[in-house]
């Protein structure tokens, strides 16, 4: 099982279950398209590791991890 991991703008946290890693980076790309705008940070963890982390700048989401 993986983790779907959203911050927020103000740093609060929300960790959503998800069925597998790749279930889980599709709904991130997806959360990204979507309300992008509201976060600053999209993580996937998977058996306490992050597979996958972006980030947010002023225009762009980077992909950093």
């Amino acid at each position: 099982m993986a983790h779907l991991v959203l911050v927020d703008q103000s740093g609060a946290k929300q960790s959503i279950p998800q069925p597998s890693t790749a279930r889980a980076m599709l709904e991130a790309e997806r959360t990204i398209r979507r309300i992008g705008r509201r976060l600053r940070e999209v993580k996937v963890i998977s058996r306490n590791h992050a597979v996958a982390r972006w980030k947010a700048d002023e225009l762009h989401w980077h992909r950093t991890a």
